[in-house]
């Protein structure tokens, strides 16, 4: 009887051929199908499906679909994030390009509130990147204007301050350079005059000088 739907009971069936796949939720739509339909979605917090009726959980995400954008990064009290324009607005202008200084060095600031590193009561470690931001600053940078850029825009030059900081090792931390706003001096060098510079090794990797940490306050 290959071909013809059959009965053992009462013989050949007239009917439509039987559905591939039998209900999946008591209540849900039923037509015959002779192929076997996408597997339901399922209620499963670890597979990222959202809870709700039988039949209408959220499907999986899929690939290549994209991540949602994460929300608008601010400049967190550091002007230096971003460059401002001729028509006041943030980013290179259209149709220009920007030309690089020639030396650039890693500067990783500490983001650790009013307690300095080297008081932090829990350890800091160098690789967890909630409690620092990295920024890559040309050397011909003034102190003065890293610090600026910074966000050290205190009236009073004194109680801007920037610290060198040192890793001691297992998540501590020491002072090292202490620079303020009302050093003249010391606020004319640039970078390259501290030796903070690629060049000179100071990058962090295997065998090279250790990367510059700073701390800054403004009041």
């Amino acid at each position: 009887m290959s071909g013809i739907p059959f009965n053992s009971i009462h013989g050949v069936d007239s009917g439509p051929l039987p559905p591939g796949t039998g209900m999946a939720f008591p209540g849900s739509p039923f037509s015959p199908m002779g192929y076997i339909p996408p597997q339901h979605a399922y209620a499963d917090p670890f597979g990222n499906v959202g809870y709700g009726p039988p039949g209408f959980a959220a499907p999986h995400y899929q690939f290549p679909g994209t991540h949602p954008a994460p929300s608008p990064v601010d400049n967190s009290g550091m002007p230096g994030v971003s460059v401002k324009n001729q028509f006041g607005g943030c980013g290179i202008p259209p149709g220009y390009n920007y030309l690089f200084p020639p030396s650039h060095c890693l500067i990783h600031v500490f983001q650790t509130g009013s307690t300095p590193p080297w008081q932090a009561r829990s350890p800091l470690y160098p690789y967890d990147a909630v409690n620092h931001k990295k920024f890559f600053v040309p050397t011909n940078v003034t102190v003065k204007d890293m610090m600026v850029q910074l966000g050290c825009d205190n009236k009073d030059p004194n109680k801007n301050v920037m610290t060198e900081v040192i890793e001691a090792g297992n998540g501590k931390w020491s002072k090292n350079m202490i620079f303020k706003g009302g050093d003249k001096d010391r606020m004319k060098m640039s970078l390259k005059d501290l030796g903070w510079e690629m060049e000179r090794k100071r990058t962090g990797l295997p065998g090279q000088g250790p990367l510059v940490w700073v701390y800054v306050t403004k009041d």
